[in-house]
């Protein structure tokens, strides 16, 4: 089954960072040469450049920040799944738990940027 990206519905003003399960031509045609920074699969009897493979670590350094977070939010702000009935209401918690943890992450790097100073002088 070959999944593709709904670019029409959603707001595409960058690139687009995708696993490799998105990896085919009509999504090849859908984000162009400039946008599309899906990974590259291997298929059978045709394993992966060594161009490709730079290019899948260079694009993975860029999606791990991405998946690390929504990691942490899944498994402890509880975002597996949806709480409340209705997508307005579980797209607002979902927008609060991501603020939260913005403030927390923002009152972190503030806690660490203080030490040093403290540390300098």
């Amino acid at each position: 089954m070959q999944r593709s990206l709904d670019v029409s519905k959603t707001k595409t003003c960058g690139q687009v960072f995708a696993d490799s399960a998105y990896a085919n031509k009509r999504n090849d045609k859908q984000l162009g040469k400039q946008n599309n920074k899906v990974l590259h699969r291997a298929y059978r009897n045709t394993p992966l450049t060594n161009k490709q493979k730079q290019d899948n670590r260079q694009r993975s350094s860029v999606r791990y920040i991405v998946e690390r977070t929504f990691g942490l939010l899944k498994l402890h702000h509880g975002l597996g799944k949806a709480r409340y009935l209705g997508l307005e209401r579980n797209k607002t918690r979902a927008q609060l738990i991501a603020m939260s943890h913005n403030l927390k992450t923002g009152m972190n790097i503030f806690k660490q940027m203080r030490e040093l100073q403290d540390c300098c002088v």
